[in-house]
């Protein structure tokens, strides 16, 4: 189970800052109207143009890679809630790298998410070290 929560860290720090670089990939563009074909590939060519968008593109990659090899041998029931983890990084670094106020309404459900994670981590200790 050591290898697999090291991985899973891995992943979610890299999705983490995936989603960080993506939010200021796009915030960086403005508001985004599309009222036309046109606006639409001017879009894509803006997008795709814009460096910290593969930063986003390669964070999730690594995530979904590591995500689908560790699927490969561990429980989903296991692993899909630990990645949840990534809403409280996500809270932790919002207001450093995105200037965003995280409310304490927000916080606390934060908490609650990570006491999910946290209690999903103990089965899977308990589950492995109970007699069978």
């Amino acid at each position: 189970m050591g290898k697999t929560i090291v991985l899973l860290f891995i992943a979610i720090v890299a999705v983490t800052f995936g989603d960080i670089w993506m939010s200021q990939t796009m915030k960086g563009l403005g508001e985004i109207r599309i009222s036309s074909p046109g606006d639409f590939f001017s879009l894509i060519g803006r997008v795709l143009s814009t460096p910290r968008f593969w930063l986003a593109v390669s964070g999730m990659a690594t995530f979904f890679f590591i995500w689908t090899s560790i699927l490969s041998y561990a429980d989903l029931t296991f692993v899909l809630p630990f990645t949840a983890l990534t809403y409280v990084l996500n809270a932790m670094l919002a207001p450093m790298m995105l200037n965003e106020t995280v409310t304490p309404t927000r916080w606390a459900g934060v908490l609650l998410i990570a006491a999910g994670v946290a209690l999903v981590g103990l089965s899977e200790a308990w589950q492995k070290t109970s007699p069978s």
